[in-house]
C-alpha cells in the first residue's frame, strides 16, 4: 500500500496540449520582454534621469506582454503545485517592483519637467540679456537692428518661451501619468495573479 502511494505521488505530471501551448506562448512573451528590456538598458546609465525615464517608459509600455506571458505560463502549470507556487511568488515580486517603478517614473518625470523649465528660463535670460545690451548700446549693434525690430524679437521671444514652457509641462506630465498608469495597472494585475496562484497552490 505504501509503495503504491509513493508511486502515485512521484508520477510525472502530464500537460494537456492546450496547457503546453500556453506555456510555449508564455515563454515566448517573457523572452521577448527580457530581450527588449536588455536592449533598452544598454548602455547602462542609471544616474541619468533621461535614461531612467526612457527605460521605465518602455518597460511600462511592454509590461502587458510580461503580464500576458506569466498568466499563460501560470495557467499551463496549474497541475504542477511546486512550479505554480514559484510562479505565483514571482508574479507577486514583479508586481511590487512594477508598482514601485511607477512611483519612480512619476518622481523622475516631475524632476525632468522642472529641469527642462529651468533650462528654458536660463536660455530666456541669456537672450533677454543680449536684447537689453543691444538696446542700451546702439553703437555696438548692427545697423539693421532697429528698436522696432528689437521689440518684435522680444514679443516673439515671449511667445516662444510661453509655448516651450507649456509644451514641456504638458508633454512631460502626460508621459509621466501615462507610464505610471501602465506600470501601476500591470503591477496590480501581477499581484492579483500571484495571489491567485498562491491561493490555488495552498
Amino acid at each position: 500500500m505504501a509503495n503504491i502511494s509513493t508511486r502515485q505521488r512521484s508520477a510525472p505530471i502530464v500537460y494537456s496540449p492546450g496547457q503546453s501551448l500556453c506555456i510555449i506562448v508564455g515563454l515566448a512573451c517573457i523572452a521577448g520582454f527580457i530581450v527588449n528590456l536588455i536592449v533598452l538598458t544598454l548602455p547602462l546609465d542609471p544616474f541619468n534621469i533621461q535614461w531612467r525615464i526612457g527605460l521605465l517608459q518602455q518597460a511600462g509600455d511592454r509590461s502587458i506582454v510580461l503580464l500576458f506571458g506569466l498568466a499563460l505560463i501560470l495557467y499551463g502549470c496549474l497541475a504542477n503545485r511546486v512550479l505554480r507556487k514559484q510562479l505565483a511568488l514571482l508574479c507577486l515580486v514583479l508586481g511590487i517592483l512594477l508598482s514601485l517603478s511607477g512611483m519612480i517614473m512619476l518622481r523622475d518625470s516631475l524632476k525632468l519637467r522642472d529641469i527642462t523649465l529651468a533650462n528654458i528660463a536660463t536660455q530666456e535670460d541669456q537672450v533677454r540679456s543680449q536684447l537689453q545690451s543691444a538696446r542700451e548700446n546702439p553703437q555696438e549693434r548692427a545697423p539693421e537692428l532697429t528698436p522696432e525690430l528689437l521689440d518684435q524679437v522680444t514679443q516673439q521671444l515671449n511667445q516662444s518661451v510661453d509655448m516651450a514652457k507649456q509644451n514641456a509641462r504638458t508633454s512631460l506630465t502626460k508621459m509621466g501619468i501615462g507610464s505610471l498608469g501602465n506600470l501601476i495597472v500591470s503591477g496590480i494585475a501581477l499581484i492579483a495573479l500571484g495571489r491567485f496562484g498562491t491561493r490555488t497552490a495552498g
